[in-house]
């Protein structure tokens, strides 16, 4: 087990709503504290043994946890330091190869809220990732569902590629080990459920559909497959779409 992981299993951590972020704080030495801040989203001032961790109160909920949970892995990795952390700094893009210290951070938060102990059994029992169950995931944990759907991505071998759009194209992408090199093209295809909901000024969630391989991959005849999308607008307005590989050729051919 990862350290985030082990903290909660002294703690007696069994259930997703038993991870209070707050009261697992107090107990490693750290106080939070949610108030207005410039020009960051949070920081953390640390000393010896104690620390104060300070919020931006006006975030999202799920943010302001996150944020939470980035602060303490601060607190974790580089005890007795302090930091201010942009947000920019605060990412749910997970590089757990990375050893800079934000992305340490981000890692240890997504281990503390959405840890794989719990998490793993509630993706592993689903003979199919949706972004329904995602969302119900999400809501489970008190998390994002960015940061839900990418943990999954991790851990199954469902063979999906999340990817996040806005109107200028592919912002990111992050497959499941099945997947893992498969490239999603780098323009947006305004035939796509992805464009459909990010050209949107509302909310959408785009239904489960079949679209042609080649609205989302630039590879020569590929469009001979299909695959099955889904795709919902995130608080952040980028569309994040849920996309599956349902002909294991197009891999083999392809990947």
């Amino acid at each position: 087990m990862r350290p985030a992981e082990t903290l909660l299993v002294e703690l007696g951590v069994t259930r997703p709503e038993d991870i209070d972020v707050d009261a697992i704080a107090y107990c490693v030495g750290a106080e939070i504290y949610y108030r207005d801040l410039l020009g960051c989203e949070a920081e953390i001032i640390g000393r010896r043994d104690r620390a104060i961790i300070h919020v931006q109160k006006d975030a999202r909920p799920r943010r302001k946890r996150f944020s939470a949970g980035h602060e303490l892995g601060h607190w974790h990795h580089h005890k007795g330091q302090s930091f201010i952390c942009r947000p920019e700094d605060i990412s749910f893009k997970i590089d757990e190869n990375s050893r800079n210290a934000e992305r340490l951070a981000d890692s240890y938060s997504a281990d503390l809220l959405l840890p794989p102990f719990l998490f793993g059994p509630k993706i592993e029992s689903e003979a199919r990732i949706t972004l329904g169950l995602l969302r119900e995931v999400s809501d489970a944990f008190d998390a994002s569902l960015t940061s839900t759907a990418i943990r999954a991505m991790r851990m199954t071998k469902q063979p999906l590629i999340l990817i996040g759009h806005d109107l200028a194209g592919r912002r990111w992408q992050w497959p499941s080990i099945t997947a893992t090199n498969l490239r999603i093209r780098d323009d947006i295809d305004v035939r796509s459920s992805a464009f459909t909901v990010v050209s949107s000024s509302k909310p959408v969630v785009t239904p489960l559909r079949k679209e042609p391989a080649n609205y989302w991959f630039d590879r020569r005849h590929i469009e001979q497959f299909d695959v099955q999308v889904e795709s919902i607008r995130t608080h952040d307005g980028e569309a994040l779409t849920l996309l599956r590989i349902p002909d294991g050729k197009l891999i083999d051919i392809y990947g």
